[in-house]
């Protein structure tokens, strides 16, 4: 597979499911997007515990891993479940999810420079430099303090969410749920006029040598998902290394899947 699929997935440069079913829709995904401020450009989240347990995943698995270890605080891997990067029209932020020793990460912390202190009734780590790490329930999230506290504002719901948007929602939640799943605006798909997109990848067929992915479209109208049926079948290929591609029209919606090869060793 070519490295143009790593970079699209793992995003931020290196932009970071069910394997055999769907879960329920509040998935990490959902979460990640009722967290995430409106203005948000895209989502990207790994369900790290799912790519570990595949070995169909182990050249994705060890290559996040490396990218990983800049955000984890000297968090075991063990113990974080999934991972994801929100990028706004200004920022950036990660997520992460998981099982935490949080008096560790606060040592950790505090080794780092970093302040405790509190924005809005949730507990905020912040350093000289404006970066942030805030606690909330088993999540941990990270990045320039303003982004930390715009996020804190939507969890608190006195600002809206990504998941407010009717047009990402609706993309949201007709995704399954992936090994790694995206929803993007209308900036990523050039020369494609969009409202909403999302990307799935899984493995739903053990052994059958390709991943499996699903991405959906939505569009202001079926007039214009039925025009750009052929250029999203050709985005799709071309930006994810996608095979054997279908799609159908679902009124404003494209619905696309297709296949993705695994690298030999």
């Amino acid at each position: 597979m070519k490295a143009r699929i790593i970079t699209v997935l793992l995003m931020l440069a290196v932009l970071v499911s069910s394997i055999t079913a769907c879960t329920t829709k509040d998935d990490f995904l959902v979460k990640v997007m009722k967290l995430a401020p409106e203005d948000t450009y895209s989502i990207d989240c790994t369900d790290i515990e799912a790519m570990a347990n595949d070995t169909e995943f182990a050249y994705m698995y060890d290559y996040f891993i490396d990218y990983l270890q800049y955000y984890l605080l000297g968090i075991d891997i063990s113990d974080i479940s999934a991972f994801g990067y929100i990028i706004t029209d200004l920022d950036s932020i990660y997520v992460l999810m998981g099982d935490f020793a949080l008096e560790d990460i606060r040592n950790i912390l505090i080794d780092e420079g970093y302040m405790e202190g509190e924005y809005d009734g949730v507990e905020v780590w912040t350093d000289d430099y404006e970066d942030a790490v805030a606690f909330i329930g088993n999540i941990i999230i990270g990045g320039y303090t303003d982004t930390v506290e715009a996020c804190i504002r939507v969890h608190k719901n006195e600002e809206p969410s990504m998941y407010d948007n009717d047009d990402m929602k609706s993309v949201a939640d007709k995704l399954s749920s992936g090994v790694v799943s995206m929803v993007f605006g209308s900036d990523f798909t050039y020369g494609i006029e969009i409202l909403a997109g999302g990307v799935c990848l899984r493995n739903q067929h053990h052994d059958d040598e390709v991943l499996d992915i699903t991405g959906w479209l939505k569009f202001d109208s079926a007039a214009s998902a039925e025009a750009a049926l052929e250029d999203a079948e050709d985005h799709f290929g071309h930006e994810f290394d996608a095979i054997n591609i279908s799609s159908q029209l679902r009124d404003q919606f494209i619905e696309l899947t297709g296949e993705v090869g695994i690298p030999e060793y």
